[in-house]
């Protein structure tokens, strides 16, 4: 069984997800829980802004079985006392490589066709492999789903436009300030999301950037990319005095921003647009009750959100028949592997009942008659392997049900003494 289970942006609002946010150390703890279990196999966890989603390939359990194991793994690790289950979604089958294609692809982003989450879902599949946590299908499964994913890409340019949440917050600052080239910006985080928000930025024409990120390294070469200018991390609320924009993407716990904090640094601006793309948020939400503080966070967006989506709804077929298409290819090679150990079953136990029977009455026959015998055997047991396998194949509808498969492996599986 392949399954995914968590949260997204439809499911839950951004409280609800950034208490389920997994970093890179409890996405691991999480996989080696998930896996000391006896019925999973392969884990892949992703955790973005907009989602929190456990990929798994188990054997031997039901599906609420899976969702129960699941969530409450979550619970512990998060420190959740609620029951949050009517918060995840769930996905099994066919359903759940269908989402994960659609994921990859774009489809299932707040802002249709978003690039940002290819590179997420590659850095999650590869964090699963560095840990060993992903086998045969998960390999086939995830290249597979960045195979479609790209191929959506060149017959459907949903890249024309807004395409991520970063350039949605630019926008969103086009909005509040007519006159954005000249207003002072300061961009708090230096990963994938804060160097987009700085291009978008730039491409508007803004030059008074600021760039600050705990490892300066990775400030100075952001900046050093785009001209902005680099605020060392500790000068973090001399930023915030001179900044009419506030933009922050930064992986923490807890906020780094607070109304206490930022009060006695800011400088009698008229207007103060911060916007907090970080799930955990970066940014107290009783910041928006300071004066003149604008506070939005990724769930403000949807607005320009919607008008970009609209204009992109024509490629939508077309990407769904391309997942479509990959997804088929998919199941149709998962389930052929799920009927290839019953086929070898089937052969091998044909093969022992004739070798032994031939064993038995060898004496019985000259060389050439027995060679004869022999010959015979082969054909009879090909002709009879062939018609168990295409029953198989009718009965199980090509391997897709897989708990019959499971009865034909016990009928023909070599008992052990």
């Amino acid at each position: 069984m392949i399954g995914v289970i968590g949260l997204s942006y439809k499911s839950a609002s951004v409280g609800i997800r950034e208490r389920l946010a997994l970093d890179g150390a409890e996405a691991r703890v999480l996989t080696e829980r998930l896996l000391a279990n006896e019925y999973f196999r392969e884990v892949v966890v992703l955790s973005t802004c907009n989602r929190t989603e456990i990929y798994f390939a188990a054997e031997g359990i039901c599906t609420n079985g899976a969702f129960k194991v699941m969530s409450t793994v979550l619970m512990e690790l998060t420190g959740i006392e609620e029951d949050i289950r009517t918060a995840l979604f769930q996905r099994y089958h066919k359903e759940a490589v269908q989402h994960l294609f659609r994921v990859v692809s774009g489809l299932d982003s707040m802002i249709l066709g978003e690039y940002q989450i290819v590179s997420q879902v590659k850095a999650a599949y590869a964090e699963a492999e560095q840990q060993k946590t992903v086998g045969r299908v998960f390999h086939r499964l995830f290249n597979k789903a960045l195979e479609c994913s790209k191929l959506v890409r060149i017959r459907a340019p949903f890249n024309q436009g807004a395409y991520s949440v970063s350039y949605a917050a630019v926008e969103k600052c086009s909005e509040q300030f007519p006159n954005l080239v000249d207003r002072h910006i300061l961009v708090i985080g230096a990963g994938d999301t804060g160097e987009l928000v700085l291009k978008n930025f730039v491409k508007k024409g803004c030059k008074n950037i600021a760039v600050t990120n705990r490892t300066h390294d990775k400030a100075v070469e952001l900046a050093a990319a785009y001209g902005g200018r680099v605020l060392p991390f500790d000068d973090l609320m001399q930023g915030v005095h001179d900044a009419e924009i506030i933009v922050t993407s930064v992986a923490a716990k807890e906020p780094l921003l607070n109304a206490t904090k930022i009060r006695p640094h800011l400088n009698g601006h008229e207007r103060i647009v911060m916007i907090d793309l970080g799930v955990p948020r970066n940014i107290d939400v009783d910041v928006a009750e300071v004066p003149a503080v604008n506070l939005l966070n990724v769930d403000d967006l949807k607005e320009v959100i919607a008008v970009n989506t609209e204009r992109k709804q024509e490629y939508v077929s077309v990407a769904e028949a391309v997942v479509e298409e990959k997804v088929e290819e998919f199941t149709q090679w998962l389930n052929e592997q799920n009927l290839a150990p019953a086929i070898q079953n089937i052969d091998k136990a044909i093969s022992r009942l004739y070798q032994r029977e031939l064993e038995t009455y060898r004496s019985s026959f000259s060389e050439e008659e027995f060679e004869q015998v022999q010959k015979f055997n082969r054909y009879i047991s090909k002709k009879i392997k062939n018609k168990l396998v295409k029953q198989l194949k009718e009965v199980t509808d090509n391997g897709r049900r897989t708990e019959y498969i499971g009865v034909i492996n016990l009928f023909f599986e070599e008992q052990k003494k």
